[in-house]
C-alpha cells in the first residue's frame, strides 16, 4: 500500500544563551502513499489563501503532530491532517512551502 517515503518534521523552538529563538528540528523517516488533491477540496482551500499540492496518506501510528514534511525534494507545510480510523490512516494535505518559508 504503501509505496514511497517522505520525512516528517517536527519544528519546536527554544532559546540559545542570548536569549534568541531558535529552531530545533526532529525528523524521521515514514512511508508513504501519494495521491492528488481533489478538486473541490484544492477549491475550498484557494478561497481561503491555501494552495495545497499533495495529500501523503500514512499509517496512523507514524504521524504525531509534525508541522512539516519533506518529499521528493520540496519542502511542505501541513494544512490539514485528517484521520481515516476504518483504513487506520491519516491523510495529510501539504502546500509546497515558499524560500522565505512560508
Amino acid at each position: 500500500m504503501y509505496e514511497s517515503v517522505a520525512t516528517l518534521r517536527k519544528v519546536t523552538y527554544t532559546q540559545d544563551a542570548a536569549l534568541n529563538q531558535v529552531a530545533v528540528y526532529e525528523d524521521r523517516q515514514v512511508f508513504v502513499k501519494p495521491r492528488s488533491v481533489y478538486s473541490n477540496d484544492f477549491y475550498q482551500a484557494a478561497q481561503s489563501g491555501l494552495k495545497p499540492s499533495v495529500v501523503l496518506v500514512l499509517f496512523a501510528g507514524d504521524y504525531d503532530g509534525e508541522n512539516v514534511a519533506l518529499y521528493e525534494g520540496k519542502e511542505y507545510t501541513v494544512l490539514r491532517a485528517y484521520h481515516r480510523p476504518e483504513k487506520d490512516a491519516v491523510e495529510l494535505t501539504l502546500e509546497e512551502r515558499t524560500e522565505n518559508g512560508a
